[in-house]
């Protein structure tokens, strides 16, 4: 009988939590984005490369901070990978740092540059009455993630524009919080980047402008 309820028990742990309601998530999303100044988080990135089925995965940091106007900065660094760099998101420019080059690149989004605010603020700043007008949402039910029980969300993107780049995004928010601990950016191609979250700091101390100052000695590529 001892034995019989010790296996009961393991399984009713292992049974995940119910979804929350789509609607719950969303009326707290619309509160948490009236506040939100910016975020910092540890990062795993999985890169998947449909063609020649290649998968990569990188460790690296994210800072992001929100300005007046809804425009958003933010900084991924991927220094310590093989594959090492560092990308800047400032207003309509992307500027990636390769450090053991000494080089950085310069790419101008221009009118790109409220879609490319539109992927990064997803989840983070972003209200749910934003994210109703901008996808269509399916609630996919409950998962654990980093043993945290969570509420996995598809978003179909209404816009052409976002679905030429865009085929859904899913998202998965921790049981009670406002913030997705996992997303999953799918490309028509196939190809995707999944990236996971972890210390995440919804009060990071940034002081100013989020910058990021390139070391003496860097060259723009090709000058």
């Amino acid at each position: 009988m001892k034995t019989l309820l010790v296996v009961l028990c393991t399984l009713a742990a292992a049974v995940n939590a119910p979804a929350e309601n789509l609607e719950t998530i969303l009326n707290r999303l619309d509160q948490a984005s009236i506040t939100f100044k910016g975020m910092s988080a540890d990062v795993q990135m999985t890169t998947f490369t449909k063609i020649i089925d290649d998968k990569t995965v990188e460790n690296g940091t994210l800072q992001m901070q929100r300005q007046k106007g809804k425009s958003t900065r933010a900084i991924i660094d991927f220094s310590k990978q093989t594959d090492a760099r560092v990308i800047a998101f400032f207003d309509n420019t992307v500027r990636i740092y390769y450090p053991k080059l000494k080089l950085y690149q310069d790419y101008d989004v221009g009118k790109n540059s409220d879609v490319l605010n539109q992927f990064l603020l997803l989840g983070f700043g972003s209200s749910g009455k934003e994210l109703m007008e901008n996808y269509e949402i399916t609630n996919a039910g409950s998962e654990k993630v980093s043993d945290l029980d969570t509420t996995h969300l598809v978003l179909s993107p209404k816009a052409e524009k976002v679905k030429e780049k865009l085929s859904k995004v899913e998202v998965w928010i921790p049981e009670g919080e406002s913030y997705p601990i996992q997303q999953k950016f799918i490309e028509p191609s196939g190809n995707y980047r999944r990236v996971l979250y972890s210390k995440v700091n919804l009060k990071p101390s940034i002081k100013g402008n989020l910058e990021f100052k390139l070391p003496s000695g860097t060259k723009k590529q090709g000058s």
